[in-house]
C-alpha cells in the first residue's frame, strides 16, 4: 500500500481513539478520510486544516443505515473506530448499533472491493468482568454474558457495554469466514488513555467527550471516584496497532487476526507516587483516594501475537501517564480561558 497514493476511511474519526489514528496515519503520509457526526463536519475539518487536501471529514449520522457508498470511494482500507459509548441508548438500541453497525460499513465495504478492514474491539469480550484482575483469557476466548443479560430491566450499563462488544465483533468474524478475501484484524485493547490528537476537539466542555480519559481526569480531581480496573494502554498504542493492522501479513499466513494488546498495568497509588515526583506542582490536587488504592494485579494479557503479527510494542506506562495528564491539563486552561468549566 503505497503511502503518497493510499486513502484511508477512519470510522469515529472525532474520538479520542480516533482522532490519534487519523494523526498517524496523516503523519506516515496516508490520506485520510474521517467520518463523524454531521454536525462535527465543519469542527474537524478545521481542526485538520494543516494538512490541506490529505483530509477530509464526511458526515453519517447513523451506523446501521448510514450510506457510506460516496465515502468509500477510492479508499484502500477501512479503520472502523466509532462505537456507541456505555450509557447513550436503551440496552436494545446500543446492541443493534454495535452489531449492525460493523456489518453495515464491512458490507459496504466489500461492496466496494475494499479488502482491508481493522476494527477496534475491546478485551472484555475475552473473559468476564470478575476475571479482569486475572487470570483472563486469550484470543480464542470469550466472555459468557449473553444477549439477554444485557437487556434485562436495570442491567448495569457495563454489561450491556461488554454484549455489544461481544456481539458486535463475533458478528464480524462471522463475516470474515463468509469472505475470506476480505482481510479483517481486530484490535482488543482494555481502557485506553494518554495525549489528547492535535485534531481532537472538545468545544462543550464536557467530561463525556474525554472518553476513558475522564479516568485519569478525575485521578486529578480530588473527591471524584476511581475506577479501579486495573487494565491500561496507551492510546497512540492503539491507534498505532490499527495503523499496523492494514499492512500486516494476510489471514492466509498468519491466521485469524484477533489481537490482544495491552500496556503495563498500574494503580492509583503508584501513579500518585510517580506523577508528584515529576510534576511536583500538581501533587496537591492528586485525588487523595489515589494514595489507598490497591496495588494493580500482574497484566495476564499475552501480547506475543501484536508483536510478531504487527510488529508492535507498548509504551511505558510512566510517559503514557505524564502525556495524558499534560493533555488534560492544557484541556483544562482552554476550557477556562473561554470560561467554561467541566461538567
Amino acid at each position: 500500500m503505497s503511502q503518497s497514493q493510499s486513502l484511508i476511511l477512519v470510522t469515529g474519526a472525532s474520538g479520542f481513539l480516533g482522532s490519534n489514528v487519523v494523526h498517524q496515519l496523516l503523519e506516515a503520509g496516508h490520506r485520510v478520510r474521517g467520518t463523524v457526526r454531521s454536525s462535527k463536519v465543519e469542527l474537524v475539518q478545521e481542526a485538520w486544516v494543516d494538512y490541506k487536501d490529505r483530509f477530509e471529514a464526511v458526515g453519517i449520522d447513523d451506523l446501521i443505515s448510514g450510506d457510506f457508498s460516496g465515502a468509500l470511494k477510492g479508499v484502500n482500507g477501512v479503520i472502523h473506530t466509532a462505537a456507541p459509548l456505555p450509557g447513550r441508548q436503551s440496552p436494545e438500541e446500543a446492541l443493534q448499533s454495535a452489531v449492525e453497525g460493523s456489518l453495515n460499513i464491512l458490507r459496504q465495504a466489500e461492496k466496494e472491493g475494499i479488502t482491508r478492514f481493522a476494527y477496534v474491539s475491546s478485551i472484555v469480550t475475552v473473559c468476564d468482568m470478575d476475571k479482569m484482575g486475572g487470570p483472563g483469557g486469550n484470543d480464542q476466548t470469550w466472555t459468557s454474558v449473553t444477549k439477554e443479560q444485557a437487556v434485562a430491566p436495570g442491567v448495569n450499563a457495563m454489561v450491556t457495554y461488554v454484549a455489544e462488544k461481544k456481539f458486535a465483533e463475533l458478528a464480524v468474524w462471522e463475516f470474515a469466514e463468509k469472505h475470506p478475501h476480505v482481510d479483517i484484524t481486530s484490535v482488543n485493547p482494555p481502557f485506553f488513555y494518554g495525549p489528547f490528537a492535535p485534531g481532537f476537539r472538545a468545544p462543550e466542555a464536557k467530561l463525556s467527550s474525554l472518553s476513558t480519559n475522564s479516568m485519569i481526569y478525575q485521578f486529578i480531581v480530588d473527591g471524584e471516584p476511581l475506577n479501579q480496573l486495573p487494565s491500561w494502554i496507551d492510546v497512540r498504542d492503539v491507534a498505532r496497532a490499527c495503523v499496523l493492522a492494514l499492512s500486516s501479513p494476510p489471514t492466509s499466513e498468519v491466521g485469524r487476526k484477533r489481537i490482544l494488546i495491552s500496556g503495563e498495568w498500574w494503580g492509583f497509588k503508584q501513579a500518585a507516587e510517580y506523577l508528584s515526583k515529576v510534576r511536583p506542582e500538581l501533587r496537591d490536587r492528586i485525588n487523595k483516594a489515589a494514595w489507598n488504592a490497591p496495588p494493580a494485579p500482574k497484566s495476564w494479557i499475552d501480547t506475543t501475537r501484536a508483536k510478531e503479527v504487527l510488529g508492535w510494542e507498548a509504551t511505558p506506562w510512566q510517559e503514557s501517564l505524564v502525556a495524558a495528564v499534560d493533555s488534560l491539563i492544557k484541556l483544562e486552561k482552554e476550557w477556562a480561558s473561554k470560561g467554561l468549566t467541566p461538567k
